[in-house]
């Protein structure tokens, strides 16, 4: 073994100078990827790395890493669209991306909403539990041509611009002026919502009774700035005089005669129906809760009690 040692070890080094020399005066074979047997692997130069840098998933990888993208990605925590009465298409949820925004479709995001989608300009603005939530916390409600223009410009365009400011069908139907409600929402949130330093407890039965769920009730009030009230026991009624208990419209004998009604009334407190808290949501004006035409059943109960027979009546009861 010692005798053939020195004779391999003379072999390799005769064999590394052939190859080097061969690298030296034949370069690198014409043909990229193939591996000339003569030229050692260091200096040999693959086609996997060569077509990694090429190829045009490498380059699209390498144009989204800039810093445009990056405001992007800003841009989409800042604006997000939600639309409500109508749905989005698959075109218009392409459209969102493209400028950057996020599409938001959760009632429980609603109040998040920076712009709000109410009409593809074929139908008209429905008065959904979104929108009354939307109402309360922006005054961005728009038509779909604010998001097909921003999407043709390839950037989000001043809501300003494409303010939904009318819409006679609906405002007939739901008796209110939409460049008033705008205007009425964005003096409200600076006090807090509409409803803001008000409390308010719905009763039983409200939910689903021509009224939206429970969950929708509680988040349309809060959106407005109410407190939630989820008993009137008296530790739970801070301030009776500013406590609205939410009744069907018309409001049921079991709505009127819940424990804790009568003790928050008669302390001040108000009964005012669904069609009440929809229409101050609407109008983003709080109405007088005071006036008997926000009222239910107990109301009427009440004038019934408190009016006194007329003097016709009781002179014809003596003569019988």
């Amino acid at each position: 073994e010692s005798d053939h040692a020195p004779a391999t070890n003379a072999e390799g080094g005769n064999r590394k100078k052939r190859a080097t020399r061969a690298a030296n005066n034949q370069g690198i074979s014409g043909d990229i990827g193939v591996r000339d047997p003569n030229i050692p692997t260091s200096v040999c130069i693959t086609a996997t790395h060569h077509d990694r840098e090429t190829t045009p998933r490498h380059r699209a990888s390498r144009k989204r890493s800039t810093p445009t993208s990056g405001r992007r990605k800003e841009s989409k925590d800042n604006i997000r669209v939600m639309f409500t009465g109508v749905a989005p298409t698959k075109k218009h949820k392409q459209m969102i991306n493209d400028i950057g925004a996020m599409l938001i479709d959760s009632i429980e995001d609603a109040a998040s909403a920076t712009h709000v989608i109410a009409t593809d300009g074929k139908t008209k603005l429905r008065r959904t539990p979104k929108l009354m939530i939307c109402f309360c916390k922006t005054s961005n409600i728009l038509g779909i041509e604010w998001l097909e223009q921003s999407a043709k410009e390839q950037k989000v365009l001043d809501p300003n611009d494409f303010l939904l400011l009318s819409d006679r069908e609906a405002e007939k139907t739901y008796n209110f002026k939409l460049s008033d409600s705008l205007k009425n929402g964005a003096i409200a949130r600076s006090g807090g919502g509409v409803l803001g330093g008000w409390y308010v407890y719905i009763c039983s039965g409200v939910a689903g009774n021509k009224a939206p769920s429970a969950k929708e009730m509680k988040l349309i009030a809060e959106a407005a700035g109410a407190t939630m009230l989820y008993s009137l026991a008296e530790k739970n009624v801070i301030d009776p005089a500013k406590s609205i208990i939410i009744t069907s419209d018309p409001a049921t004998k079991s709505q009127v005669k819940e424990r804790g009604v009568d003790r928050v009334t008669s302390m001040g407190g108000h009964i005012c129906t669904t069609s009440w808290l929809f229409q101050t949501m609407i109008t983003q004006s709080l109405a007088d809760v005071s006036d008997d035409k926000n009222m239910g059943h107990r109301s009427k109960r009440k004038a019934e009690t408190k009016s006194p027979p007329s003097t016709g009546k009781r002179k014809s009861a003596r003569r019988r």
